[in-house]
């Protein structure tokens, strides 16, 4: 059985308790900073402080960025496999 932590993360100066796996609070440290960031960085652009509002946008722009990697790393490996005559199935990736 895994053992959980809580962790109490600051995003926008609002403290939250969130679980995860015991030892990688770290990482879980790291994700709240990167969200934090990056609604503080929506919220200066934008000048909307309602949080709802900001952690959409931030989910948004991150899954967008996330998906965009995704694809990019994709057409890379592809071309790799290309260049060097290799077969690898497609819906592997």
């Amino acid at each position: 059985m895994t053992e959980i932590a809580t962790v109490r993360v600051q995003i926008l100066g609002r403290e939250f308790p969130v679980a995860c796996p015991a030892g990688q609070e770290h990482e879980l440290e790291a994700a709240a900073e990167f969200v934090d960031n990056r609604m503080r960085h929506i919220q200066e652009k934008t000048g909307n402080s309602a949080l709802e509002r900001l952690a959409v946008m931030a989910a948004l722009n991150i899954a967008h960025e996330h998906l965009t990697d995704h694809q990019l790393l994709k057409k890379m490996i592809f071309l790799y496999l290309k260049n060097y005559n290799l077969q690898f199935p497609y819906s592997c990736l």
